[in-house]
């Protein structure tokens, strides 16, 4: 009896994992057999070209992960490690995980960075920073930078500690530094007390993805509900914005005149969270589509005194 095709492997697992309602089936049948034969993503492509066959015993590996999968455990927990933007950054129980749509708001804080802090030095706060996904995204694609992630869950504060040993090479390479702190990132006094004994005043940029989701029972997801921390859900408030409002209210606390604040949010906040920076005392303020033209994040900018004059 020949090894099974990886072919005729992913088929039969995409298949399982498309009845049990798993949005990307094909994507994630291929994530589960890369991690259970030991590859990754260009491994695997290169096995399947060259025709290799599944080793025998790397099947049965596969099939309890599938069936893990099939009952909506997030992959990333199966694997240990999600992918966000260049980097690799370890996760499990008790962290959100970071979805693709949230690398979108990495590039509005490297162009404001390149404009600002052309030879570096930019200084960085990631406000609810979780597994530090953005905080650290930035702080490698921007060399010289001070990034600090501001975190209230003791959980979570660990996994970001955990990501920033993952690319402590990839940080000394871009000569930037991130430290994790256990703070309120919704309390403005919380945050201003992080920025003065951390980074020495204020900052060039606030960016954060803030719990959002309204707790009215439309989010049912497994993955989500399940597995995700509710810490990092919940935005609180009938519509979901009294903790995205915190942020708005902490980053006009820290940032320096001309300072950028990037914000997700749900698609349904926008005008909100708008009407929120303008009254906090920002400028510039516009609202972004993500990859499925869904109004995603806020960026905006902190007005100078005399500006508001």
């Amino acid at each position: 009896m020949t090894d099974p095709s990886i072919a005729s492997v992913l088929g039969a697992a995409e298949q399982r994992l498309a009845a049990a309602g798993v949005d990307s089936p094909g994507t994630d049948a291929s994530i589960l057999l890369a991690h259970a034969w030991g590859l990754d993503g260009r491994g695997l492509s290169r096995a399947r070209l060259m025709g290799d066959p599944v080793p025998p015993a790397v099947v049965p590996v596969f099939d309890a992960l599938v069936e893990r999968r099939a009952a909506r455990v997030p992959a990333q927990h199966l694997t240990g490690a999600a992918h966000f933007r260049t980097l690799t950054l370890p996760v499990g129980p008790g962290v959100f995980v970071p979805r693709p749509e949230t690398e979108l708001l990495v590039d509005p804080v490297l162009a404001h960075l390149a404009r600002t802090r052309p030879d570096g030095g930019g200084r960085v706060v990631d406000l609810c920073t979780g597994t530090g996904a953005l905080g650290l995204a930035v702080a490698t694609e921007a060399a010289g930078t001070s990034a600090v992630g501001v975190e209230i869950d003791p959980t979570a504060v660990g996994w970001a500690r955990r990501s920033a040993e993952a690319v402590a090479a990839d940080l000394a390479g871009a000569g930037s530094t991130f430290i994790v702190v256990e703070a309120d990132a919704s309390d403005p006094g919380a945050v201003r007390k992080v920025v003065d004994d951390r980074l020495a005043g204020t900052v060039d940029v606030v960016v954060s993805n803030p719990p959002y989701v309204v707790a009215d029972g439309t989010t049912t997801a497994p993955e989500v509900v399940d597995h995700d921390p509710p810490s990092a859900l919940w935005g609180g408030g009938d519509d979901g914005t009294r903790l995205p409002r915190g942020i708005i209210a902490a980053a006009a606390h820290v940032l320096a005149d001309g300072g950028l604040l990037v914000l997700e949010h749900a698609d349904t906040q926008g005008v909100l969270l708008r009407e929120a920076s303008i009254a906090a005392g920002f400028a510039r303020v516009t609202t972004h589509a993500d990859y499925t033209g869904r109004d995603r994040f806020t960026t905006a900018v902190r007005q100078s005194h005399l500006e508001r004059k």
